[in-house]
């Protein structure tokens, strides 16, 4: 087995990670960033989502929660994690969930919210993140914003880093014109070219712990010895089993975990739409979050997603296939009260996830106000797969989400920003890693994901990933 020496090793290539490799590169060359997924090209992305999940996402976007309802987990997995597929949207980390973190889990000024802001600041000048253009609206944005005002409820163009979209709706398989700044194009050059190596397609067998400290880490293929420091970036659901399997112990490991749950719900027009036609996720409405705990937002979708999502078997679904054209798809995200658990150990391959009571009550208010939005935008129907609701709804009818009962079961959810699982608190009994982002116990062993998030945020997550990892990157090298 093959061994090199670095100053520091990057376990992970996404938001985390990248951010934290650009920072470590500008102080010293000696960084090993080592990513368990492919690189990539641009000229590789497909524009069909079988080839795109079977390439860029973890069990082809088929990870499952167990539990009476069961829903999916969507995580990237390839040189820039969940960057390359997610949207690009750069929202701040919300002042009020800072807020809790500082009052309820203890972290008090330990993580200055003004440090917090200027660090999202310069990752946005860096990245170009800016409102949404109209120009590359399209359709499902324009309906959007128009049901916002038509409404009075608070929304804007979604900001997002991606200079030079055309508007293709392809995020979520990979920018097809190199627009979006995803971070094996942006970030992961920055280090390289200051020194940096990436390695792909290496998955992190443990980190290696000499007496608490953590000397270097072991893939199936090599042994990379760490100098001053090993930073574990690798998701909300990976970093807890590295963790454990590195000889981590702590009650907290792999519990709490959160995320955002969402549904789709599509509405149908006279008028042609295009969903294929304009920025992925353009629009949001976040006038809601605050009472309701959700968010209305566009997402633009490929046809093989969007006819996976339509409920009805036979004619009736060839049907509504037929009138993709003129569909607008709207998601809803919900700040879950909910925590799961993360299977570590023999239990490795497991997620357990379970709505809370609280939860169901703010997804059909969130539900009946997208419905009633879309039919104030000018929606002939409204089609939402939930057990129990009529095929299709005409206007007048949202109030039928009412009848809905309590069984989960009945909402075909899929969770795409997972927090948690290894969350900072200063003290050992109440979490996984302090607030200097040292994992308890250990010397020169870091986290900078989204696992060490005391709580789930209510918005996406990636400025507020980024942002955390280069405070991390920056205590850690002074």
């Amino acid at each position: 087995m093959s061994e090199e020496a670095f100053d520091y090793i990057v376990i992970g290539s996404g938001a985390g990670g990248a951010s934290a490799a650009r920072v470590l590169a500008d102080a010293t060359g000696s960084v090993a960033v080592v990513e368990e997924g492919p690189a990539v090209s641009t000229e590789e992305f497909s524009d069909q989502a079988f080839p795109a999940l079977a390439r860029l996402y973890r069990d082809m976007g088929a990870q499952i929660t167990s539990g009476r309802a069961p829903m999916l987990v969507i995580q990237g997995r390839c040189l820039g994690g969940s960057t390359v597929v997610n949207s690009a949207i750069m929202r701040r980390l919300p002042e009020e969930v800072w807020n809790e973190w500082r009052d309820v889990h203890r972290l008090g000024d330990a993580l200055p919210f003004s440090e917090v802001e200027d660090a999202s600041a310069a990752i946005e000048d860096e990245l170009h993140a800016v409102p949404t253009p109209k120009a590359i609206w399209g359709g499902n944005n324009r309906i959007l914003s128009r049901a916002a005002a038509l409404a009075g409820i608070a929304g804007s163009p979604t900001r997002r880093n991606a200079p030079g979209c055309r508007g293709s709706a392809r995020c979520n398989l990979g920018c097809p014109h190199a627009a979006k700044q995803s971070m094996q194009l942006s970030y992961l050059p920055y280090a390289t070219a200051r020194g940096a190596q990436v390695f792909t397609n290496e998955r992190v067998v443990r980190v290696l712990l000499r007496g608490g400290r953590a000397t270097g880490v072991e893939t199936r293929r090599r042994a990379l010895v760490a100098r001053r420091g090993v930073l574990v970036a690798a998701s909300a659901v990976e970093t807890p089993r590295l963790l454990r399997r590195s000889g981590v112990r702590s009650r907290h490991l792999g519990r709490h975990f959160q995320g955002h749950p969402g549904m789709p719900i599509v509405g149908f027009f006279d008028a042609e739409v295009r969903l294929g036609q304009g920025a992925t996720q353009g629009y949001e409405l976040d006038g809601l979050r605050s009472e309701g705990r959700v968010k209305i937002e566009t997402l633009a979708m490929p046809p093989e997603t969007f006819f996976g999502v339509l409920p009805g078997v036979g004619r009736e679904w060839l049907r509504l296939m037929s009138e993709f054209a003129h569909a607008a798809v709207w998601v809803l995200p919900l700040r879950s009260f909910a925590e799961g658990v993360v299977g570590i150990g023999r239990r490795e391959r497991s997620i357990r996830f379970s709505l809370d009571p609280r939860d169901l009550p703010n997804l059909r208010r969130g539900l009946r106000r997208a419905a009633d939005l879309m039919f104030a935008a000018g929606a002939r129907e409204v089609v939402c797969a939930v057990h129990g609701w009529p095929r299709r709804l005409g206007p007048g009818q949202s109030s039928l989400i009412d009848e809905v009962g309590s069984d989960a079961a009945a909402f075909p959810l899929a969770i795409s920003h997972l927090f948690g699982t290894t969350r900072m608190s200063p003290r050992p009994d109440a979490g996984v890693v302090g607030p200097d982002f040292r994992v308890h116990g250990t010397e020169n062993l870091y986290v900078v994901d989204s696992s060490v998030f005391p709580t789930n945020l209510g918005v996406n997550p990636q400025l507020a990933i980024m942002a955390l990892a280069r405070i991390a990157a920056g205590r850690i090298i002074g």
